[in-house]
C-alpha cells in the first residue's frame, strides 16, 4: 500500500504537508477542494500518486493510534453508507464518493477472512464408492436374485471433489491481492501480514472480458447461496475497477455532519418515535385547521433517564468548537430553545429538560451557551435574559464514537454526562450568573 499521511477534516490548507508537495493540486484536480476554499471539507480516503491521504473527523487527534482511526472510518463510512445512492456528484449533499467500490471491497475482504478462497464443487459418478443412487441403479444393473431380496454387485454412487486450484480462484486470489494493496492496513487496522494462499495462487489467465466470461460460466454451474453471492461480487468488484486508477481514487464524504448525527443518535440509545409526540403546526383556511405534520419538528435524538424525571434534548453538532466563533449560530440555539419547550408540553410538568450540543474532539473547549443582554463580552458574570434555557456543550472523541457504532456498542458514560446536569444549573458555573 501507498504510503500514508493523516490529516483531519476542517484542517486549513496550509497545514496539508507531505513530501510532494502535491496534494492539494490533486484534490482541486479532483473536484474535492473548492478553488475558494481555504479549508478541507472532506472525511475519508484520497489515493494519489504520492500515497494516500487520510482524513479523519473533525477534532481527531492523529498522534494516538491514527492506523486504527482509518480504519474505524473505513468501516464506519461502510456501515453507514450501506445501501445508500453513492457519486461524487450526489445531488442529496448525502452521497459517499466510490461508496460501490468500499461495499464491495469490505465484503469481499470479510467474506475472505472467514471463508478464504473459492473452491470449485465437482460431483462425479461412480461405482460402489460414495453416496448410492438407487434409481440409477435400479435402471442400469441387473440384480442377482437371492432368496430374501435381489442383490445388486455395482451400485450407481457419486462423489463430490473439491478444486482449490481453479481459474475462479485464482480471480477470487487476485481481487483480495488487489484489495488489500488499495486498501492494506484501512480494513486490517495493524500490520498487514503476509498471506501464504494468496502468494502461491498463480494469477488468472487472459483480461478483464475473459475473467468476466469465465466467472459467467461458473455460475451458470454453482448452486450454493454463497459460492453464487461470491462470484457476482466478484464480477461488480472487476467491473468497478474497471478505469479506477489507484493514483486517483476517492472513497470519503464532505457531508461528515450526517454520519455524526446517526452515529450519536446509535451509541446513545435515544427514545424512539419521539418526534411523533411532538406538536405540528397547523394552517387554517376555508374555516378549517389544516394538520401539516411533514412541517413538524424533528429532534437528533431525546434522552429519558430510568424514572422519567429528566430528559435531554441531545443535538449532534460537526464543529470544530475550539472557540465561540467555531460554534453554532443562532439558527441553531433557537432551535435547541424550542426543541426544549416542544419535549416539556409532551412530558410530565414535573420532568427536567435540558438541551445539549455533542462535538467531535477530546478536549472541552466550550462548557455551554447562554442568551443575555448585550454588552457583556469577556465579563465574569452574566445578565442572563430570562426564559431562554441554557445549551450545554459536550465532546465526543471521534475514534471512541466510531469505535462504539462499527461493534453495535453504546456509550453509557456519554449518556449519563448528557442526563446528569440538572436543568437549574450545574455546579461549575454557579456564581457566574446574576
Amino acid at each position: 500500500m501507498h504510503n500514508l499521511y493523516y490529516f483531519t477534516d476542517r484542517s486549513y490548507l496550509s497545514w496539508l504537508n507531505e513530501p510532494t508537495g502535491t496534494l492539494v493540486e490533486a484534490m482541486r484536480q479532483q473536484g474535492i477542494i473548492a478553488p475558494d476554499h481555504h479549508r478541507v471539507r472532506f472525511c475519508g480516503f484520497f489515493f494519489w500518486c504520492g500515497g494516500t491521504a487520510v482524513f479523519l473527523p473533525a477534532n481527531s487527534d492523529v498522534s494516538v493510534k491514527p492506523a486504527l482511526s482509518a480504519h474505524l472510518l473505513l468501516r464506519t463510512l461502510n456501515r453507514y453508507y450501506a445501501g445508500r445512492p453513492t457519486g461524487i456528484l450526489g445531488t442529496g449533499g448525502d452521497s459517499l464518493i466510490g461508496g460501490s467500490l468500499l461495499s464491495l471491497a469490505v465484503t469481499l475482504f470479510d467474506d475472505y477472512q472467514a471463508n478464504g478462497l473459492y473452491v470449485r464443487r465437482c460431483r462425479h459418478r461412480t461405482i460402489n464408492q460414495g453416496k448410492t443412487n438407487w434409481p440409477r441403479t435400479f435402471a442400469r444393473h441387473t440384480p442377482f436374485p437371492a432368496a430374501t431380496a435381489p442383490i445388486y454387485f455395482e451400485l450407481e454412487s457419486s462423489r463430490t471433489r473439491y478444486v482449490s486450484d481453479c481459474e475462479t480462484a485464482r480471480i477470487h486470489a487476485a481481487v483480495i491481492r488487489d484489495i488489500r494493496e488499495k486498501f492494506g492496513i484501512l480494513l486490517y487496522g495493524e500490520t498487514v501480514l503476509s498471506d501464504e494462499n494468496l502468494e502461491k495462487m498463480q494469477s488468472p489467465t487472459g483480461g478483464r472480458e475473459a475473467q468476466l466470461a469465465y466467472l459467467n460460466r461458473e455460475l451458470s454451474l454453482s448452486y450454493s447461496e454463497r459460492d453464487i453471492t461470491l462470484i457476482n461480487s466478484l464480477k461488480r468488484y472487476i467491473d468497478s475497477s474497471q478505469g479506477c486508477d489507484e493514483d486517483s481514487l476517492i472513497i470519503g464524504t464532505r457531508h461528515f455532519h450526517s454520519v455524526w448525527e446517526v452515529m450519536l443518535d446509535n451509541v446513545l440509545s435515544g427514545e424512539r418515535n419521539f418526534n411523533s409526540r411532538l406538536p405540528v403546526p397547523y394552517y387554517f383556511k376555508d374555516g378549517l385547521f389544516h394538520e401539516v405534520a411533514e412541517k413538524g419538528q424533528r429532534t437528533d435524538t431525546v434522552l429519558r433517564n430510568d424514572d422519567g424525571t429528566r430528559y435531554a434534548v441531545v443535538d449532534a453538532k460537526y464543529y470544530t468548537a475550539s472557540a465561540p466563533k467555531d460554534a453554532p449560530g443562532w439558527p441553531d440555539l433557537v432551535k435547541q430553545f424550542f426543541y426544549q419547550k416542544a419535549v416539556k408540553s409532551v412530558t410530565n410538568k414535573d420532568a427536567e429538560v435540558t438541551t445539549h450540543f455533542v462535538f467531535p474532539g477530546s478536549v472541552s473547549y466550550l462548557t455551554s451557551a447562554h442568551v443575555g443582554e448585550r454588552g457583556q463580552h469577556q465579563q465574569k458574570t452574566l445578565q442572563h435574559t430570562s426564559g431562554y434555557p441554557v445549551v450545554n456543550c459536550h465532546y465526543c472523541d471521534p475514534t471512541d464514537l466510531m469505535k462504539a457504532y462499527v461493534s453495535y456498542g453504546k456509550m453509557q458514560n456519554l449518556r449519563d454526562s448528557i442526563l446528569n446536569i440538572s436543568e437549574t444549573w450545574y455546579s461549575d458555573c454557579q456564581g457566574h450568573l446574576e
